[in-house]
């Protein structure tokens, strides 16, 4: 790291007030189901300041600094009990009164659970969080000086502590975790931080060391692939808006010829255009919940990555530090620590392999189905041209009135109304707003005619972001690494089995 580079400890980095420490000292602890420290490493003996017998057996609150809601916990609490992995920005209290901020991960461990920390990388985020902190203590002391219960006042913290998080981005505490832990680990990366190598150390512990080396090196092209699973899930969630929106303008374009074929010649053609946009409609009717599925398949895969890094991070950090006599291999049974931390580390690669055979049947129905969708729109542009400029002139359409921004009414040529160019915008893969109910709404007061050709203007660029997103899709190739990681997982457990003798 830079700043270890440079000279500089922890202690000199520190403002007054605050204990930091260097984005390479992961430290972790665990507990029993009630929330008892049960083993802990060094690193979080120094930033607690509590020596581990005065730690171990104690509740796990005995750092948690007065500042942090209670609605925060909570949320932690019933993810937990859900059995999932939980994330948070804590700010906790060291037994001389000094704090020290951490970006903590939580899982169910056996009959408890393991608590894995990181110094906050992505400090504007937490700031942002710290922020919402306040403004969520502030709800919980209204509630508590209106005479609440504490587990009433925790719930009405979680509760303001979901409202801010929407208002983040956020759909909730969960989606929180999947986002931010990956984006935490992404960065930690990023930075350097990385399992060191100790190619002359001997023993059973340089063994466990170089295991969680080889699967650090074997799992190396997974976390490359962290921003780009980002950029997917970014990319579909766009598209599920769009193609929403989309088969609103298919379903008023549908209508809109209806009425505006009025004679043989136009209705011959506008058969032939009614049953290519028919046959679009449907094919586009199921897409949008098979594209969220696979945001949310993508989405999953990219959070097991980041937690299977983790836990690989915390299991070699910890090793290095037995090696190093930072930590004592008898004291605080640092095997069942290992052993905690390589069950994460082993139920993290069952779980991503399980993903991502679910993330790859998802894929290639999706990509296939996007194509399918994007060629008939394709295949409807020429028809749907030729049909719209047969179209009778759109009498009367040049008196109905516009609103503007101020709300006032005019009258415009049907060449300038803004409704044309609103209605042939408003379908979010043109670059419009992906409002299909404001779209509808400008063009009512058309004409059939008008109508169509405002929802008809331009054909389908739609089709060419569907096809690119397929290709997106396509490629993102991630590969399943869980039999090298299984494998290397098999020597340490042997390791750690003849240490237990």
């Amino acid at each position: 790291m830079a700043d270890a580079a440079a000279g500089r400890t922890p202690e000199t980095l520190a403002p007054v007030g605050e204990r930091t420490y260097l984005a390479d000292e992961i430290f972790f602890s665990t507990t029993d189901a009630r929330g008892r420290i049960r083993r802990a490493n060094s690193t979080f003996m120094r930033l607690s300041g509590y020596p581990r017998g005065a730690l171990v057996g104690r509740p796990h609150n005995v750092v948690r600094h007065e500042d942090m809601p209670a609605g925060v916990f909570r949320a932690i609490w019933d993810g937990l009990e859900q059995g999932m992995a939980v994330s948070a920005y804590i700010t906790n209290k060291a037994a001389d009164g000094a704090t020290y901020r951490v970006f903590g991960t939580i899982v169910p461990s056996g009959d408890g659970y393991l608590s894995v920390r990181t110094l906050p990388m992505l400090t504007e985020l937490r700031d942002r969080v710290e922020e919402v902190y306040v403004r969520v203590r502030a709800v919980e002391a209204a509630s508590a000086e209106a005479g609440s219960t504490a587990r009433e006042v925790a719930a009405a913290g979680y509760a303001a502590l979901l409202t801010e998080l929407r208002a983040m981005g956020y759909r909730d505490t969960v989606d929180f975790t999947r986002q931010t832990l990956a984006a935490e680990v992404s960065a930690l990366v990023a930075a350097g931080v990385d399992i060191p190598e100790r190619p002359e150390a001997e023993g059973p512990v340089a063994e466990i060391l170089a295991g969680m080396n080889s699967i650090e090196v074997s799992t190396g092209g997974l976390v490359a692939l962290l921003d780009e699973c980002a950029r997917l899930v970014d990319l579909l969630g766009r598209r599920v808006a769009d193609i929403g929106a989309l088969g609103a303008r298919l379903g008023g374009l549908r209508e809109a010829l209806r009425a505006a074929a009025d004679d043989d010649v136009l209705r011959a053609r506008y058969e032939e255009v009614d049953g290519l946009l028919l046959e679009a409609a449907e094919e586009l009717h199921p897409l949008a919940g098979q594209v969220e599925e696979l945001r949310a398949d993508t989405d999953s895969v990219r959070f097991t990555i980041a937690l299977l890094r983790l836990h690989n991070l915390a299991a070699g950090f910890f090793a290095n530090q037995v090696l190093g006599g930072d930590d004592v291999l008898e004291d605080n049974d640092a095997v069942g620590s290992l052993r905690e931390l390589v069950t994460a580390l082993s139920d993290g690669s069952v779980s991503l392999s399980q993903r991502l055979a679910l993330f790859r049947a998802r894929a290639a129905l999706v990509a296939g189905d996007l194509e399918l969708v994007a060629q008939t729109l394709t295949d409807t542009e020429a028809p749907l041209s030729e049909l719209v400029a047969g179209l009778g002139p759109d009498e009367g359409h040049a008196a109905l009135p516009v609103l503007t921004g101020n709300d006032a009414p005019q009258h415009k040529g049907s060449a300038q109304d803004p409704r044309l160019a609103a209605a042939a915008g408003a379908v979010g893969f043109a670059g419009g707003p992906a409002a299909p109910a404001a779209a509808l709404q400008a063009v009512a007061g058309m004409t059939p005619s008008a109508r169509a050709r405002a929802l008809g203007a331009g054909g389908f660029p739609e089709a060419r972001a569907l096809a690119e997103a397929a290709v997106a899709v396509r490629d993102l190739e991630v590969p399943d690494e869980s039999e090298a990681i299984a494998k290397a997982l098999v020597g340490v457990r042997g390791v750690l089995a003849s240490l237990r003798r």
